[in-house]
């Protein structure tokens, strides 16, 4: 497993933030782990939240404001966007450094010890949990809030709670987020959002396979979460059916 902190202070990626976790943010997100978890949700795991004694000003909720940080789990945290970066800035030596990284941790037999090979298989590992992920998102009536490419982790593990919540009645046009004001990251968008963050992984990945092998790939991802999505709300029913699988 792989250990990350939330909330330990700027990084190279902050842009304008100050890196740091509200206390309130991390009480959220432990909940939101625990919750999952108990769904059966495949999600990062909290495994402590230490307050720092720091305030901090935040302009959505009352300031000044605690200040935390969270220890969490996961067997990775490689998300879509790091990946994406990389590319769009054409940096070849640390994206062959992120390839080794893959091949070394994550999925040796899939990458390589040596980066050198992906096919069509590290987005379908995506295709594969990603599909299962949304599945029992939609059968536990969870809403993510929001999923950017930032916000996916190629292990095919939930992550990453901000802005989160479980719908209080069936709304597929339901937003966790006060900011999706048009509902790009709605309950019943969540699978399609999906799909095309495994698109968008699929095109980062294209030099290091076969298109046709990315496009198979990515074309299994539905019939995964159908699948799946049956399976999770029979489960949550307490039933049980011939040929389904969870």
């Amino acid at each position: 497993m792989d250990l990350g902190t939330k909330g330990s202070g700027r990084t190279p990626w902050s842009r304008a933030g100050d890196g740091r976790l509200t206390l309130k943010g991390g009480v959220r997100e432990v909940l939101a782990t625990a919750m999952l978890e108990a769904l059966g949700v495949n999600t990062s795991k909290s495994l402590s939240l230490v307050e720092t004694g720091e305030e901090l000003q935040r302009g959505d909720e009352p300031s000044p404001t605690r200040s935390s940080v969270l220890v969490r789990l996961s067997h990775g945290h490689t998300r879509i966007g790091s990946l994406q970066r990389l590319s769009y800035l054409k940096e070849g030596g640390a994206a062959q450094a992120a390839r080794r990284s893959l091949g070394a941790h994550l999925l040796p037999r899939v990458v390589g010890r040596g980066g050198q090979r992906a096919g069509g298989e590290v987005p379908g590992r995506g295709e594969r949990g990603g599909g299962r992920n949304g599945a029992n998102w939609i059968a536990a009536g969870f809403v993510h809030g929001v999923l950017n490419t930032d916000n996916i982790n190629i292990t095919g593990e939930s992550f990453d709670y901000g802005p989160w919540r479980f719908l209080p009645t069936y709304d597929p046009a339901f937003t966790a987020a006060y900011f999706d004001q048009s509902g790009l990251y709605a309950f019943g968008r969540q699978p399609d959002t999906l799909a095309w963050n495994l698109t968008r992984l699929a095109e980062v990945l294209l030099p290091l396979g076969e298109h046709a092998q990315m496009e198979a790939a990515l074309n299994r991802f539905w019939p995964a979460f159908q699948t799946s999505v049956w399976a999770a709300v029979l489960r949550r029913l307490g039933l049980a059916s011939l040929g389904v699988e969870g």
